[in-house]
């Protein structure tokens, strides 16, 4: 059953607050979002996103959570750039918050409107042509979001009131692109996945000897930690295709965040284990990733490996610097913060971390983008100091991450949401796709073994690509 056919009287209810909405933007001589909420039957997000293919559309999903959302087209976009991003489109939040008129029922559990979008890692870096559809920051709020969460799922539906505007011929139009949107989530359509060809950007030797440079600035007592990533450029025989490298994250990685943001002929996806930070009321959650090894053939030998992780000085170092910086970032904020003494081990399919999740209760009422802000890049995907890991970062790494280790997330209408790290993630470009892995360095690092950790951290995309390479 279509969310359309569940509910009868949606374009009813969208045209009395569409007609509202008409009202109050003649007032203001500008236009007013509308957003309404209506409960619809359970879809797959996977054949949502792939189905409004050609169109602005996100997909975030936690499988294992049973958690997901589908934005397809937008309502409004707000985007920021320069010194301070994350200003500029809390800001405008704040402003469309304001003016949004609601219409939420059926328990709906967030507060509406809700946005989804991203942030580059570093705006400061000079822009690299293929990511120009992806600003510095990016908010979406979408024309239509499907929403399933502990079983029960949601239509959300935002629409920009315009003055003078007619409220039944945008209501009509709406609805009916929705069937459209629904008609084309039914059909199938599976496309064989092709041979890969992978070109290092830098060849391997190079990365390596700018790891022992870096350590040697490290060990001199320049900065403490700077992250230093890899970029591999991949060729397929055939058209890269979002919805297949999708299902596989999504089989794969069940217990990672599944992301995905396409952008006119670009897709940005990917399955991170990292969450940044989750503000829910006034609690909020992070978790800290540093130091990896890899998973083993038996049980045995991946109880050694998680064992020997667990004691390597180097590694547990690594670990500390990150678990330092976020306890220092949240803790003006907070009332009272939960922090494990030691870490523990997060193990993904071929890959296993060391773990420290960070929690707290804020003291007054914060957005989530203001802790975002405070947090990005932590010492897990920049470095410590931050800016001058950042500085070392743009000296050493010939190219723009874009999105890369940028925060990508979602907000609610009360500033709550949650922001992951894009790690673990490609950016697809129809035949092609960049994937990036990064390596946490330090003054005991060893370039052989930084090396060998960068590959594994490419797997898990290297495969979802087409099923085959590990």
């Amino acid at each position: 059953m279509s969310a359309v056919d569940h509910h009868a009287d949606l374009d009813k209810r969208l045209y009395r607050l569409l007609e509202k909405g008409v009202q109050e933007a003649s007032r203001r001589h500008e236009p007013v979002l509308v957003s309404t909420v209506v409960r619809t039957s359970s879809r797959d997000p996977e054949r949502l996103f792939q189905g409004a293919g050609g169109q602005e559309r996100v997909l975030w999903e936690q499988p294992s959570q049973g958690f997901s959302l589908v934005a397809i087209g937008a309502a409004a976009r707000l985007t920021g750039g320069g010194e301070n991003p994350f200003a500029q489109v809390s800001a405008a939040w704040r402003r469309l918050r304001s003016d949004t008129l609601s219409d939420a029922r059926h328990k709906f559990p967030f507060a509406l409107p809700i946005c989804l979008g991203g942030f580059s890692f570093d705006p400061l870096r000079p822009r690299d042509p293929c990511w120009e559809a992806y600003s510095d920051a990016l908010l979406i709020v979408p024309r239509f979001l499907f929403i399933s969460r502990g079983g029960s799922s949601w239509l959300c539906l935002s629409l920009m009131a315009t003055p003078g505007s007619n409220a039944h011929a945008t209501a009509d139009a709406a609805v009916a692109e929705l069937r459209r949107l629904l008609a084309a989530a039914d059909e199938e359509s599976e496309r064989p996945a092709g041979e890969l060809v992978l070109d290092e950007e830098v060849a391997p030797e190079a990365w390596k000897n700018v790891v022992a440079q870096i350590a040697d600035d490290i060990r001199r007592g320049t900065l403490e930690k700077t992250v230093l990533a890899r970029r591999v450029r991949v060729r397929s025989t055939t058209s890269l295709a979002p919805g297949p490298v999708l299902n596989r994250l999504r089989r794969g990685y069940r217990n990672c965040t599944i992301l995905a943001f396409a952008l006119g002929d670009r897709c940005f996806l990917g399955a991170t284990p990292e969450r940044l930070v989750r503000l829910d009321g006034r609690s909020v959650r992070t978790d800290c990733l540093a130091g990896s090894t890899a998973r083993g053939t038996s049980e045995e030998e991946d109880r050694s490996l998680g064992e020997a992780l667990l004691s390597d000085a180097k590694e547990r170092h690594e670990h500390a610097l990150v678990v330092r910086a976020v306890c220092q970032a949240l803790a003006p904020l907070c009332s009272d913060l939960a922090v494990p003494e030691t870490p523990d081990l997060l193990r993904m399919p071929n890959v296993q971390h060391l773990h420290t999740p960070v929690q707290g209760v804020l003291g007054d009422e914060t957005h989530i983008l203001d802790l975002v802000e405070r947090l990005h890049p932590t010492p897990a995907s920049g470095g410590l100091p931050r800016q001058a890991a950042l500085s070392l970062i743009r000296r050493y790494e010939p190219f723009d991450r874009g999105w890369y280790a940028g925060p990508v997330g979602w907000i609610d209408g009360d500033g709550g949401g949650e922001f992951a790290v894009a790690i673990r993630s490609a950016l697809l470009m129809e035949r092609e796709a960049l994937l990036y892995a990064g390596c946490g360095i330090v003054a005991g690092s060893d370039p052989d073994l930084e090396y060998r950790e960068s590959c594994l951290k490419l797997r898990p995309m290297l495969w979802a690509l087409n099923g085959k390479q590990t």
